[in-house]
């Protein structure tokens, strides 16, 4: 099997995989001789920013020389990228072999009766097998969806369960209210083992308090946290940042997204945790860590006047567009917008609306039966009001529209959509190697 064999086989999956809670992650490893009991995890669950909360934990940990696994999804352009140690991504060949075991073990599971495990449950046991094969000392383990039937929740005690802000996304399969989508985060909470929660709503901490309670976990919460701007370029933020349980004087990102601030309190609330877990950090590595972080597709620029953004949900759109009001307030914005059918791209569009200078929407689709039509798109933002709309149904005219509009010199945001991010990185990589 060579690395694009391995990708199809993964990719064929949702064809013929079935999912059954844990069973079929616990049968799986359990022929996998359960290389899970041999890692220590932090398991990171949340509607939004738990994918940064990852990776920066992931870069304080490395900073201080510990071995850590990386697990996050989606990925924008390979699956490797769901699968890294010390912040690299698994190679094809170490790819290619954990699919080799745990692809003789699915053989063996199918011949018995069971259930092919999903496309997610063969990803969850490929890193398993790999961060065990290797020797990692940490894994930093982001859910895919929701938490309590999630198949990275097989895991038994983790140093410490994180859960980052939680709103509305996936309601068809999480719940209608905040409570219910909070109780299947909450699932991730484990017996005796401390839990790290921010929330914005008091519904999502009445949840999490009881099951804390319930578990006996100890819950560090908070809602609220200090932060003061030192100096913002376009490219990153120093500040200052303080909660009740940790004060931090300066702080650098390498990004202009007010919200990562958010993530990066999570980040030190989730540190102090660790830190009365036993291990060894210290401050000055904490801070050369977070100037070393980086998290592709979130207000990231791919050319002067081109931004992209990963914001998928109402919550994200919300904050993406509180940062846009700040940041351009002046500049007139053209906005590159695509959308999912699972998603309520009409809210979505009604927060874009709340942009105070966008000129043009330019509406489009991926190449995908899960696209929202892009005619539906642009009859909707012509419904609340946006007056120059472009609705280009092909992703590449849209995608070379809006490069031809940042060429010129408007500023171009696109948004509502991962796969739209990691198209378009996907496109401009390509190009940049045919240069």
């Amino acid at each position: 099997m060579n690395y694009k064999e391995a990708c199809k086989y993964i990719l064929n999956i949702p064809k013929f995989g079935k999912k059954s809670g844990l069973e079929n992650i616990k049968i799986l490893l359990d022929l996998l001789d359960n290389p899970q009991k041999e890692l220590k995890f932090i398991h990171v669950a949340g509607t939004n920013g738990k994918g940064s909360v990852c990776t920066m934990l992931s870069y304080i940990l490395c900073e201080h020389g510990y071995k850590t696994g990386l697990f996050t999804s989606p990925h924008l352009i390979n699956m490797n990228e769901r699968i890294k140690i010390n912040n690299i991504d698994i190679d094809n060949e170490d790819f290619i072999n954990a699919l080799v075991q745990v692809k003789n073990k699915i053989e063996y599971m199918v011949e018995q009766g069971y259930n092919h495990p999903t496309f997610f449950e063969v990803l969850v046991a490929m890193a398993f097998v790999y961060y065990n094969n290797n020797n990692v000392e940490y894994v930093i383990l982001e859910t895919g969806l929701g938490g309590r039937l999630d198949s990275t929740n097989i895991i038994e005690n983790p140093v410490v369960s994180v859960i980052t802000s939680i709103g509305y996304d996936h309601i068809a399969i999480l719940g209608n209210t905040i409570e219910e989508i909070a109780r299947e985060k909450a699932g991730i909470i484990k017996h005796g083992r401390p839990t790290v929660l921010y929330y914005d709503k008091k519904e999502v901490f009445n949840t999490i308090s009881i099951e804390c309670s319930n578990k006996k976990s100890k819950l560090y919460s908070y809602n609220d946290f200090n932060y003061g701007i030192l100096k913002r370029t376009k490219k990153n933020i120093d500040f200052s940042i303080n909660n009740k349980y940790y004060n931090y004087n300066e702080v650098y990102l390498n990004t202009i997204a007010n919200y990562q601030i958010i993530n990066i309190s999570i980040a030190l609330t989730t540190v102090e945790v660790l830190i009365n877990e036993g291990i060894d950090l210290n401050r000055k590595s904490i801070l050369q860590a977070l100037k070393k972080f980086t998290w592709p597709g979130r207000m990231e620029y791919v050319m002067d006047n081109m931004l992209i953004d990963g914001a998928h949900n109402v919550q994200g759109i919300r904050m993406f567009v509180k940062d846009i009001n700040n940041l351009y307030k002046n500049t007139e914005l053209s906005i590159l917008y695509t959308s999912l059918k699972d998603k309520p791209y009409k809210e979505m569009i009604s927060e874009l609306k709340k942009c105070n200078n966008i000129n043009r929407m330019i509406l489009t689709q991926m190449n995908s039966d899960r696209a929202t039509d892009a005619n539906l798109l642009g009859e909707y933002c012509k419904e609340i009001g946006f007056k120059d709309i472009y609705t280009i149904t092909d992703i590449d005219d849209a995608v070379e529209y809006a490069i031809s509009l940042s060429n010129e010199g408007r500023m171009v945001c696109c948004i509502g959509s991962l796969y739209l991010v990691g198209y378009i990185k996907s496109k401009m990589k390509e190009e940049a190697q045919y240069d």
